[in-house]
């Protein structure tokens, strides 16, 4: 019987700087039945000569206009022959045995994900990262299922433990599953992950935890990562991420907790939109009243503000924050 094979995709955006780094660490893995297919997303940097370099019978590249890392996974996705999926960002690292540990777990399973613990590095740290841990309180959320209703919940921050988020490479994905659930959301940019892996959950049979194997997460400095341009663009990509999450989560259950962690999920965002962008943070506010309010306040500063926060609430705290921050000289 021939092995199961594992596809690697992995979108690329100018991403010249880490993209040998994150290739090499796709060739290393241990699992050798695999192909890895990179889909450059309109580079304008030398990201496309390198993926070609390395190009051969088990690595294909693929180019196409900028149209973002939905779409790039789409297209790896529409090429791809691998009875799983292994998604990695082109700045981002696997152990040498993640495939191998999760495929030894789950390969046998029905409609089952696979899930490893992430740890953190700066590009300083690179060639450090045997003696580099998870983060303890992110230990938590990384834990096996055979609810993946209960274990999104718990993700979310249901349990009061503040919640989490799983990277992209964490996964270990059944192409049955996402055959099933549908592709990448190529209408979302900020949280798309979050959103495909919820319906990627929502339609598992269990999510099983490889705590013996892990993903590195390149720290990338702020403005240099698409998580760091919150514009209005991409915080209303973050406000219908959250209402497609909620719709998942219903299909799952008619459960209470679901407008809990919805709220929670909403009010943090109001408070990143409050007060710069008015009608985005009009629109999210209208949806936590819709879900029954939110007691849940985030903690948005330092001392200070937060004394601020207690005694005239939130949004005066957030109007002399945003103003402080926004008049205060720049340094360079």
């Amino acid at each position: 019987m021939q092995p199961l094979l594992v596809s690697i995709i992995i979108p690329v955006y100018n991403a010249e700087k880490y993209l040998e780094a994150t290739l090499r660490s796709a060739i290393a893995q241990t699992w050798d039945h695999k192909e890895i297919i990179l889909v450059d997303d309109g580079s304008a940097d030398n990201s496309l000569i390198i993926a070609k370099s390395y190009e051969c019978s088990f690595i294909k590249v693929y180019n196409q206009p900028n149209s973002g890392a939905s779409a790039a996974r789409n297209k790896g996705l529409s090429e791809a022959k691998g009875d799983f999926i292994q998604f990695l960002d082109a700045d981002d690292l696997l152990h040498p045995d993640k495939i191998s540990r999760q495929m030894a777990l789950i390969s046998a399973q029905k409609d089952t994900l696979a899930i490893c613990p992430v740890v953190h590095f700066n590009n300083d740290q690179e060639h450090q990262l045997t003696i580099l841990s998870p983060d303890a309180y992110e230990l938590q959320f990384y834990i096996a299922s055979d609810n993946p209703f209960e274990f999104l919940l718990n993700l979310y921050g249901v349990n009061k433990n503040g919640g989490s988020m799983i990277p992209v490479h964490s996964w270990l994905t059944p192409a049955s599953v996402i055959e099933k659930a549908g592709l990448w959301n190529e209408e979302l940019s900020l949280n798309d992950d979050g959103e495909f892996f919820c319906r990627m959950a929502a339609n598992a049979t269990a999510i099983l935890n490889t705590p013996d194997t892990v993903c590195y997460y390149r720290k990338i400095s702020a403005g240099n990562s698409l998580s760091s341009h919150r514009d209005d663009k991409a915080l209303t990509s973050q406000f219908m991420s959250i209402k497609l999450i909620q719709k998942h989560l219903k299909t799952c259950s008619k459960d209470h907790r679901v407008a809990t962690v919805i709220s929670r999920l909403l009010m943090e965002l109001l408070v990143q939109v409050y007060p710069q962008h008015k009608d985005l943070a009009l629109a999210v506010e209208r949806n936590v009243k819709a879900v029954g309010g939110s007691r849940h306040r985030p903690v948005i500063g330092g001392k200070v503000i937060e004394l601020i926060k207690h005694i005239f609430g939130w949004k005066c705290a957030r109007i002399l924050q945003y103003y402080y921050q926004t008049l205060k000289p720049q340094t360079h």
